[in-house]
């Protein structure tokens, strides 16, 4: 158990001086790991051809994404334990150190080396920063600073890949990393006075004791599952995997992910673990047709790289507008009926792109559908993190935190495989098939969110999947 203190009711903004480090520091990291996991994905190619290694370029691209899941699951289990702080150095360090092997590789095991490491801590810090959240910001707050987390992961997508592009063009790959080290380091550094506030861990009680899962099976299990995904990222792209093994691939990832998800997850039980579930259940629509869209624009449509990636930015600005409207006006709407909105934004979006890809609608009726489904995520995406916080118990928030970026991380991954599968190049029916599907998951998904709520009071949120 932790003494959580009573946050000062009267701070009304996340800038409010007794926050503002914290808000900065946290900002910073989060935009920070999304822009190298954005420049990364622009500069590979380069890095590749350097270093040569295009045997290992989906490994070195896939890594962080699972090796990410390793990192949710421990710093999770030890936040309950002891707090946040030891999570939070050791996700920065491992981060930081990732940064600069890949800097300084030589060759590409090497590098993928480094990328293992920055997973890893991208996920310990992104669950800690949750847990710090809920012990450092009053609760009034919770959905503004999320919205402004969001923004922190949607904003790169807008500079990311031009200025890394351009920092390799000008100078070398390797300082897309080696320059962000430094940013990290600072960063961190602005962390420190709101580390030093938080409340001495006090011991478990003995019930809190006693309904904790044992960290060391569930990091096994995580790291199974990290496993799981890496293969998963494969199968759609490998000759002569078919779908029964895709099947058993994904039987069991959900078979080991289970214990790691809020009891009544697969029953989709009201409240919290309805919310974890469906977290996956539109990461894995969204970003599963987000994945086809560039091929879609570039091959069918004929717009250069440079065009089509700039045509997926409308997603990016309408999330963040949505992520800063959700956390400035909508705070006080009930969990489901603003999630029972979101989402069928979401799929009205999602079904709108498939239906413009079909009959060969002009690219600004896609572009437009899929810059509305950016809204419905960034409605959505903000109010199930201020959700895992509230309905948590403070000996359970690094948990279900970790539940929920687990949720998103296998949801992304599975959608994508299994949506790969059905791809034959830049074929336009395969594709709208696969636009299509991912609209029927988010039609699934608009279902599921009403097993978010009513809730009107936290409470505590038992271990097990089912």
């Amino acid at each position: 158990m932790v003494s959580v203190p009573s946050s000062p009711q009267h701070l009304n903004s996340p800038f409010s001086r007794p926050l503002l480090l914290t808000t900065i520091g946290s900002f910073s990291l989060i935009f920070l790991a999304a822009f190298e996991a954005l420049a990364v994905a622009t500069i590979m190619p380069v890095v590749a051809k350097d270093l040569d290694g295009h045997h290992l370029y989906a490994i070195a691209l896939a890594a962080p994404l699972a090796t990410g899941i390793v990192g949710m699951v421990g710093a999770g289990g030890w936040a309950d334990r002891r707090g946040p702080k030891g999570p939070f150095w050791v996700g920065g360090i491992l981060f930081a150190l990732g940064l600069v092997v890949c800097g300084l590789s030589l060759d590409m095991y090497t590098f993928t080396g480094g990328r293992i490491l920055q997973g890893l801590g991208a996920g310990a810090i992104n669950v800690t920063i949750y847990v710090l959240v809920a012990r450092l910001y009053p609760p009034h707050l919770h959905a503004r600073i999320f919205g402004l987390f969001a923004a922190g992961w949607v904003l790169p997508s807008l500079i990311g890949p031009f200025l890394a592009g351009a920092v390799a063009t000008l100078w070398s790959w390797h300082w897309v990393f080696l320059g962000v080290v430094v940013l990290v380091a600072l960063a961190a550094f602005v962390m420190i006075p709101s580390l030093r506030r938080l409340p001495a861990q006090e011991p478990l009680t003995e019930e809190s004791r006693a309904s904790m899962r044992p960290l060391g099976p569930d990091l096994v299990r995580a790291v199974l599952i990290a496993s799981a995904v890496l293969v998963i990222g494969f199968v759609g792209k490998t000759p002569g995997w078919g779908v029964p093994i895709l099947i058993i691939l994904v039987a069991a990832v959900l078979t080991l992910i289970y214990p790691l998800l809020p009891q009544g997850a697969f029953r989709l039980k009201v409240g919290l673990p309805g919310a974890v579930v469906l977290r996956g259940m539109i990461a894995a629509a969204f970003f599963g047709a987000e994945a086809f869209l560039p091929l879609l624009l570039n091959e069918v449509y004929g717009l250069d790289i440079a065009l089509s990636g700039l045509a997926l930015t409308a997603a990016a600005l309408t999330w963040a507008l949505a992520s800063w409207i959700q956390g400035r006006f909508l705070e006080r709407w009930p969990d489901r009926s603003l999630l029972m909105m979101a989402v069928s934004i979401v799929f009205f979006s999602l079904a709108g792109v498939a239906v413009s890809t079909g009959l060969l609608w002009p690219v600004w009726a896609l572009v437009a559908f899929w810059g509305v489904g950016g809204l419905g995520m960034g409605l959505a995406y903000p109010r199930l993190s201020t959700m895992v916080i509230r309905l948590s118990e403070p000996s359970r928030q690094g948990f279900n935190s970790a539940a929920l970026n687990m949720a998103d991380s296998t949801g992304a991954a599975m959608g994508l495989a299994a949506l790969g599968m059905l791809q034959r190049g830049s074929e336009l029916g395969p594709l709208v098939l696969i636009l299509s599907l991912s609209a029927a998951l988010g039609g699934l998904a608009v279902l599921a969110s009403r097993r978010t709520g009513p809730l009107h009071t936290p409470g505590p949120t038992a271990l097990g999947g089912v």
